[in-house]
């Protein structure tokens, strides 16, 4: 099977949320109690991604080139082509944050997870969430159920603007590159985020109508951890069958502080 791609072609997207109601419905999420709030600009509900919100459309009002804008995105995971929170993920032999390389995807098994939070402090988007209820890490799947079963993920599925398309990889990255091209006939200055980001990019292409510099919490350059390694190397004399998540947790303290220690 060829490896698979999301494209989020940002300008057609009309924020109507059908894609994170859709995300809810598929996964069996529960609802939130949320609060309004505007910091920095922020108008979406909720206000981050949780264990409970895996896809959420954030909604933007900035001041630029003397004009009020009002811009939106989809914010979830990337599904990175090589994954910092795979590398993380302290579970031996068997990782419980999952790379399935032959479809592009990044998904979590639930009965190997041990919540330790450890793919979270490592992802360049902290995008994994752990869930104290039940101890476990959570994001978006890339609907492994549905693609496995040879349907479309539930957001893609729901989308009645065609902002988001869900095909092989190196169509919806061909998509992406006439997005740009038909952006710049318009004399915007778009950008397409996903195809280098990491240096082996991600399975999930966004294209940016605008430039990044629009969106406030936009990483412009993500980068993964570089203490990796280090804290894989704290992990060896543990052994698999004694990790948890306190013993994951004490050693990453242990990496913060090194940090800290090597920025001084």
């Amino acid at each position: 099977m060829p490896k698979k791609g999301l494209l989020f072609d940002m300008a057609k997207c009309t924020a109507c949320r059908g894609c994170q109601v859709a995300c809810k419905q598929w996964n069996q999420l529960p609802a939130e109690k949320t609060t309004f709030f505007a910091e920095k600009g922020g108008y979406q509900n909720p206000a981050g991604l949780s264990p409970h919100t895996y896809s959420l459309v954030k909604f933007y009002e900035v001041k630029a080139d003397g004009q009020l804008k009002w811009l939106f995105r989809v914010h979830r995971c990337l599904h990175c082509s090589d994954p910092a929170c795979v590398k993380a993920c302290p579970v031996e032999p068997v990782k419980a944050m999952i790379h399935d390389k032959e479809r592009g995807m990044v998904y979590v098994n639930t009965e190997l997870c041990i919540g330790c939070g450890a793919c979270n402090e490592y992802c360049p988007w902290n995008i994994p969430q752990i869930d104290y209820d039940t101890e476990k890490s959570t994001k978006c799947t890339f609907c492994i159920d549905r693609v496995s079963n040879g349907l479309e993920p539930a957001c893609s599925k729901a989308c009645p603007s065609g902002a988001l398309i869900y095909d092989d990889y190196d169509k919806i990255l061909k998509m992406a590159h006439q997005a740009k091209e038909r952006l710049e006939a318009q004399g915007k200055h778009p950008h397409i985020y996903g195809e280098k980001e990491l240096g082996t990019g991600t399975h999930v292409i966004t294209v940016f109508p605008e430039s990044l510099d629009y969106y406030p919490d936009v990483i412009k350059t993500p980068e993964a951890p570089a203490d990796i390694g280090f804290f894989r190397e704290l992990l060896k004399p543990v052994g698999g069958l004694t990790i948890t998540a306190s013993i994951v947790g004490l050693l990453m303290a242990r990496v913060r502080e090194v940090r800290e220690e090597e920025e001084v």
